[in-house]
């Protein structure tokens, strides 16, 4: 038995991936804001509807994520995002059921993928988020599962509703999880300016919140070896397109993208800088100030 947390305001296709996965003994929350949520009337019958309100000092999905582990009954918690289709049977669950009761934590791996500008920064977040689900170093919170047991569970939701990086506070609680290298998730993100700015701040912020000064550190070293790049530009189109395919091959994908990790190289510096300097940013129909690990405005 394990129970599926899915935070939605609208039915996508990737619910019904979901459905499809669920078990006789498994039970699916779908949790929303309000009852004006157009998933409210449009939900499967396999799913019961919950409804969080407004989150306060933390983001609507931690707010969502943390409803949902208190009406849940199994020792075994799943995380789904609304925009991961799994094109499997329902395999997928059982994988991560699995392994989380074998393990203590199971988690999938994503590589973020788009049109418009995004190709241009495609590379470098392959080499990041993907790759860091791919070695361990964080779970993903679109699809992973874990054993509650594992965890001081009413301290970790007294900390989600007061924070944002929800797969990054996880990642704290979680030790050694079995990683799904075999299944890469493929999740199509806007390649729009507008967009792109609030994914690009969303992502990196937490890596600024949770280490500050190791992630200070880090702008340094990658502005030194951009700048070493620029300067010597055929050692720096060789390196970094070997290590794009490189990372490519890793996450299982061939995309053109991986053409442009020279300049996607040269702009994480800037990237970087952007995630920890930048005010707020919107994500949803909110947007939110994090300040701090644990200090979060949310304005609606």
């Amino acid at each position: 038995m394990a129970s599926v947390i899915l935070p939605t305001v609208r039915r996508t296709s990737a619910m019904d991936s979901i459905v499809a996965g669920l078990r006789d003994t498994d039970e699916l929350f779908i949790v929303c804001d309000s009852e004006d949520d157009p998933i409210w009337t449009a939900a499967p019958p396999e799913a019961e509807v919950i409804v969080a309100g407004d989150p306060v000092g933390c983001s609507g999905k931690a707010h969502a994520l943390a409803t949902g582990m208190e009406r849940a009954t199994s020792e075994i918690i799943v995380w789904s995002d609304d925009d991961v289709d799994r094109d499997d049977d329902g395999e997928w669950l059982e994988r991560l059921v699995e392994h989380a009761r074998r393990d203590g934590a199971a988690t999938e791996v994503p590589v973020f993928v788009g049109d418009g500008f995004w190709p241009l920064l495609e590379p470098v977040f392959v080499l990041t988020v993907t790759y860091d689900v791919l070695s361990g170093s964080h779970v993903w919170g679109g699809g992973v599962a874990f054993d509650r047991n594992v965890m001081d569970e009413e301290q970790f939701l007294r900390k989600l509703r007061s924070t944002v990086g929800d797969d990054y506070l996880l990642s704290e609680y979680l030790d050694d999880p079995w990683i799904d290298r075999g299944h890469i998730r493929r999740v199509e993100v806007s390649g729009t300016l507008r967009e792109i700015y609030h994914r690009v701040v969303r992502w990196i912020k937490p890596g600024y919140v949770y280490h500050p000064l190791a992630f200070t550190a880090g702008i340094g070293v990658f502005l030194a070896l951009a700048l070493g790049a620029v300067v010597f530009p055929l050692a720096g189109i060789s390196i970094t397109t070997l290590v794009g395919f490189w990372t490519y091959r890793a996450a299982k994908i061939r995309r053109p993208s991986v053409f442009l990790s020279y300049p996607s190289f040269i702009l994480l510096p800037i990237l970087l800088v952007l995630g920890a300097v930048a005010p707020t940013f919107r994500w949803g129909n909110r947007e939110y100030r994090w300040q701090g690990k644990f200090d979060v405005t949310v304005y609606s």
